[in-house]
């Protein structure tokens, strides 16, 4: 009995495997190209919407009058697509694949990109957020940005706002020339800041990482906030920094559980 009761498990674990290796053929089929492309000729737009499941995001300035976005790459979804839709002053673009499956494998084929062309003006907000992919802005002026990842690197560049706030579970945040007031949180991930002033509310925080900073003048108004568990920090070169500088009117926080701390000019 113990016998065949040992032969039915492994011929189950034998069907069972074979229907995963089909499926996993079945989806490994050759990624084809996808191209969509829509304008939205509207110059009241002060807000910016984006939810994306698995695609990198990259959203720049333009020099039309028309808000543009487009998606490209290959895929082997043909339902890969993305909506659009007008809330009043907000713009809301949302990526999605109506397929559904038992096994999902698309990461292994899918190589999408989403292009959102903004033109040259001061917008109110922007809010991001991604499952499975990068985050790219640069050259944007925006008042308030808010953008999450769940697995994915966010790098911004050349950014004029007032607060940022980025968020990522598993991945790299830089952060080029950013003005605002930031707040920065990976629980795996390098955290980089490259800035011409650290006269501002700043806190950047990493469970895993390292957190570096480049900045061409050093604070003359600001406290530093700054704790590693398992690591080094050295601010402008030294182990023993002054935590106050100034009024302190700004603080600085820097927070990483497993990783080193550099300030440096």
């Amino acid at each position: 009995m113990n016998n065949v009761k040992k032969i039915a498990m492994f011929a189950a674990i034998l069907i069972v495997l074979g229907v995963i290796g089909s499926v996993i053929t079945f989806n490994f089929k050759e990624p084809t190209s996808v191209t969509q492309a829509e304008e939205i000729d509207k110059t009241d737009i002060t807000a910016i919407e984006i939810l994306s499941n698995n695609e990198r995001v990259e959203i720049i300035p333009s020099n039309e009058q028309t808000i543009k976005v487009e998606l490209s790459g290959k895929s082997n979804d043909k339902k890969d697509k993305f909506q659009v839709e007008e809330k009043g002053n907000t713009l809301s673009i949302e990526t999605e694949s109506r397929d559904f499956k038992l096994f999902d494998f698309d990461f292994f084929t899918k190589s999408l990109t989403l292009t959102v062309a903004l033109p040259e003006k001061v917008y109110e907000s922007l809010k991001v957020e991604i499952d499975n992919g990068s985050l790219e802005a640069e050259d944007l002026n925006i008042t308030d940005i808010n953008a999450a990842t769940e697995n994915g690197r966010i790098a911004l560049k050349n950014i004029g706002a007032d607060t940022v706030q980025v968020n990522s579970s598993n991945g790299k945040i830089e952060l080029d020339h950013v003005k605002g007031e930031i707040t920065g949180k990976t629980n795996n991930g390098k955290i980089s800041l490259v800035t011409e002033s650290l006269d501002r509310a700043l806190e950047l925080d990493t469970d895993n990482g390292a957190i570096n900073i480049q900045t061409e003048k050093e604070p003359t108004n600001a406290i530093f906030d700054v704790r590693v568990d398992n690591g080094s920090i050295k601010i402008f070169g030294n182990s023993n920094w002054d935590t106050v500088v100034g009024d302190g009117d700004n603080i600085i926080k820097l927070t990483t559980n497993n990783g080193s701390i550099r300030v440096e000019k």
